[in-house]
């Protein structure tokens, strides 16, 4: 079930979605898998460090962060990618990793412009089992998202 929170946000700002559950699905290739969808509509939010300020990367299942590419996009001056327990508690009501790429956090998004040209996107709603859809370019505007590209690189 998504957490109340976030399924307040996303109808409080009239951000239109598909709810789905899944078997639990940690990494985001499996909860691709688990979705039935191309891990390259996955959209997989990163915690990253922009000049010291927290915001989200958000690239697609199949790739990790270019922090060089944000960090040339912002023009800051380090960009970096943050551990998972530097920032446990930050996402109220999400299980840790499983945080959904949402305003409702207050941090800044960047997308792979790849990844904002896919007519609808998922990510996960707020835990292991839920999955959002929604519509790419509604969810851009609804989340002020930036889209940089070539954000993703492939992984390795």
């Amino acid at each position: 079930m998504i957490p109340e929170r976030i399924d307040h946000y996303l109808k409080e700002h009239h951000l239109a979605f598909e709810h789905t559950v899944h078997s639990r699905a940690v990494a985001a290739q499996r909860f691709a898998a688990a979705e039935h969808v191309s891990g390259e509509r996955i959209a997989k939010p990163v915690v990253v460090s922009v000049d010291g300020v927290l915001a989200l990367a958000v690239v697609t299942a199949t790739e990790k962060v270019d922090v060089e590419a944000l960090r040339r996009a912002t023009g800051a001056t380090h960009v970096e990618i943050v551990p998972e327990s530097a920032f446990e508690g930050r996402f109220p009501a999400c299980e840790v990793g499983a945080e959904p790429a949402l305003g409702l956090f207050g941090l800044p998004i960047y997308v792979d412009a790849g990844l904002a040209r896919e007519p609808w996107i998922v990510m996960r709603g707020g835990t292991h089992e839920d999955a959002l859809r929604l519509e790419t370019a509604e969810w851009i505007r609804s989340e002020h998202a930036t889209p940089v590209e070539r954000l993703g690189r492939w992984a390795t």
